[in-house]
């Protein structure tokens, strides 16, 4: 379960944070709202929390400062900054600074939060050393199961290549590792490890890069809306589609579409 701390000088936008949050997922606890930036970093240090919510700009402290100065104490908390239009310079400095992401008010859509705390919460599980106790058990009860039945179990890359078949088709819904590994019968952290020994990727990133890859040839091959374009490959939000498609393709999905589909080729 992911810790949060909620921080925003505008009241609305404190209620709606702190309302999605805790309507959207079981699994986030909001352990903490302040209305300025010094009480969002008094709060940080006594709740300890996995992600603070921030806004960029506040009262008392702003968001930059107070995230450094929590960073000092706890720096395994992860940051996601509010920014308005004009703070978007102010915004990628937060970044450099060691936010995780940055999201425009303007923009500001649940399932965008949601996504971006369950890739956090992801990532947890390969950033730190799960117990190993659970590892162990895991292979212990396999060795049990095969000598009590006699039967052959599948093997870490036989069960990998199910999970990867679950993935390609189901990759334009909203799916988690959680989900995946309970689709091969496997606890997350174990599946965690295992899928990174045998793709040699992060679960989030190969996720990530399946999905963009298959936008490209959308992209490229049809005359889809990039909107359409973004649901088809499991993101309900456009705007966060489209950041992800410059971010790891190094290129807008707009210039992707102008430089490469067929059309543009005749040109």
């Amino acid at each position: 379960m992911l810790r949060i701390v909620i921080a925003d000088d505008e009241l609305p936008i404190r209620e709606w944070l702190n309302y999605c949050l805790k309507d959207k997922n079981t699994k986030l606890e909001i352990v903490g709202i302040a209305s300025d930036g010094l009480q969002a970093q008094e709060l940080a240090v006594k709740e300890k929390p996995d992600v603070v919510i921030m806004d960029i700009r506040m009262p008392k402290m702003d968001g930059i400062t107070a995230m450094k100065n929590i960073k000092k104490v706890l720096p395994q908390t992860e940051f996601v900054i509010l920014t308005n239009y004009a703070d978007f310079s102010y915004a990628k400095q937060a970044i450099t600074c060691g936010a995780k992401e940055y999201i425009l008010k303007s923009e500001l859509r649940s399932s965008e939060l949601i996504e971006i705390l369950v890739k956090i919460e992801e990532d947890r599980y390969t950033q730190y050393d799960r117990p190993r106790i659970a590892d162990q058990l895991e292979r212990a009860a396999q060795k049990a199961l095969t000598e009590y039945a006699g039967e052959h179990i599948d093997t870490n890359n036989q069960f990998i290549e199910k999970a990867l078949i679950y993935i390609h088709e189901h990759f334009d819904k909203a799916i988690s590792l959680a989900d995946v590994a309970g689709q091969v019968y496997r606890s997350p952290e174990y599946f965690s490890r295992l899928f990174k020994e045998v793709t040699g990727e992060n679960f989030s990133i190969y996720l990530i890069n399946y999905r963009l890859t298959q936008a490209r040839k959308l992209l490229v091959n049809t005359d889809f809306k990039i909107t359409d374009i973004a649901y088809r490959v499991g993101y309900q939000n456009p705007s966060y589609f489209s950041r992800l498609y410059k971010k790891y393709m190094g290129i807008t999905p707009e210039d992707e579409r102008r430089k490469n589909s067929p059309k543009a080729k005749k040109c």
